[in-house]
C-alpha cells in the first residue's frame, strides 16, 4: 500500500461528479449532477535514501510534503572508489575537445597516406 513511513499518510476516498447542462449565470437552467463515481486520492510517495538518527541509511517510502518540509534528511553523496574515478577521468579525457581534434587529423593523416599508396 503507498503510506508514508514517516507521516502515515494513506489513501484517502472521494467522488467524482459528472455534469451536464449550462451555469444558469452563462445563459442556461443549470448544472445537472448525472453520475457519482467512487475514487481514490493517492499521495504522491517516493521511494527515497533516508540518514537516520544513528547514523545509518536506509530506503523508505516517503511522501514528498515530508521531503519539501525537511522531515527526511538524505544522505550524502557516497564517496566514489579511488579506481572508478581514475577511469572516469581518463574517459573524460580520452573524450575532451582536444583529443578528438588529434583523432580527426591522425585520421585523416592515415587516408592520405592510403590514397597516395593506391596512386603510386
Amino acid at each position: 500500500m503507498a503510506t508514508c513511513e514517516i507521516c502515515q499518510k494513506s489513501p484517502s476516498f472521494g467522488k467524482t461528479y459528472s455534469h451536464r447542462g449550462i451555469a444558469i449565470h452563462k445563459g442556461g437552467v443549470g448544472i445537472k449532477i448525472t453520475g457519482i463515481t467512487r475514487r481514490k486520492f493517492m499521495p504522491n510517495v517516493q521511494r527515497v535514501r533516508v540518514a537516520l538518527a544513528n547514523g545509518t541509511v536506509t530506503r523508505q517510502k516517503v511522501c514528498t510534503a515530508c521531503i519539501r518540509s525537511g522531515k527526511v534528511i538524505k544522505p550524502r553523496c557516497r564517496e566514489i572508489p579511488e579506481g572508478l574515478m581514475q577511469r572516469m577521468r581518463a574517459r573524460e579525457e580520452h573524450w575532451s575537445a582536444e583529443n578528438r581534434l588529434k583523432r580527426a587529423a591522425a585520421r585523416a593523416e592515415r587516408r592520405r597516406a592510403r590514397k597516395a599508396k593506391a596512386k603510386g
